[in-house]
């Protein structure tokens, strides 16, 4: 019996030898959390109603031993440089302004708002980096894209931009986006630097989801390819159990 014990426990030790893995030399499974900031821009039908702007959101990814991805994320656009500003041109006087109930001319204010939630797949490719979980990374994935027009009336004297009649002007649109990404990952040895830099380009095939716009007196049932480009740092903080260099799978 002591014996048995003895020889037990000289091959559950081995086991435990060869079941370490370091993230220094080693391709380890993970998940991890991020928060991201970056630049974004619009293009084709996107590009008709706004500018350039910001982005900031976050994900939750996971990180297989092959080196393989999944990624929940979200991303929340902004920005003040709205082209399609006409939506307000049937209230506007021929000088320009839009009057308020005290007689004099309203201080408003368009914006962009606007999100895109996408589940992507993607792989890293350790050519580059500290140790075989960074490199380069590629991703694809699908969700939706939605944006609006943001309209603010500072003094609220403008009675047809009361609460539900602003509905009638800020073209809400949303729909189906594609999702594609390429950029630099990296998880440091000491699990203290961890970050994601690169392009990301969202191909939204969106439609205006309000039943009339007030200006034009008429739906909108037009289909739009509405296409987002980001460029974004992710900083990710990976949920190990221990350090990453004391990292054990059985």
């Amino acid at each position: 019996m002591i014996r048995l014990v003895f020889m037990l426990s000289i091959v559950l030790a081995g086991h435990a030898g060869l079941a370490q893995k370091s993230i220094q030399d080693t391709a380890i499974r993970f998940f991890a959390i991020s928060g991201e900031i970056g630049l974004q821009n619009g293009f084709a039908d996107l590009g008709e109603r706004f500018g350039y702007g910001g982005i900031a959101g976050g994900s939750f990814l996971y990180k297989s031993a092959g080196n393989i991805t999944m990624e929940a994320n979200y991303g929340f656009f902004f920005g003040n440089i709205v082209k399609e500003d006409s939506v307000l041109a049937s209230l506007r006087t021929e000088n320009g302004d839009i009057i308020g109930r005290d007689g004099g001319p309203a201080d408003i204010f368009l914006y962009q708002r606007g999100f895109v939630a996408t589940a992507r797949i993607g792989k890293i490719f350790p050519i580059i980096g500290p140790n075989p979980n960074s490199g380069i990374h590629l991703a694809i994935g699908g969700g939706i894209m939605q944006h609006k027009i943001k309209i603010i009336e500072v003094a609220e004297q403008v009675p047809q931009l009361f609460g539900e009649y602003k509905k009638g002007y800020d073209r809400l649109t949303y729909g189906f986006t594609l999702s594609q990404s390429i950029g630099y990952q990296h998880f440091s040895n000491y699990r203290l630097l961890n970050f994601y830099v690169g392009a990301e380009v969202y191909e939204g095939f969106t439609q205006n989801r309000r039943s009339i716009n007030f200006d034009t007196k008429a739906a909108d049932p037009a289909q739009r390819i509405d296409i987002l480009a980001n460029l974004v740092i992710r900083w990710y903080f990976p949920l190990y159990r221990r350090q990453a260099s004391d990292y054990y799978f059985y």
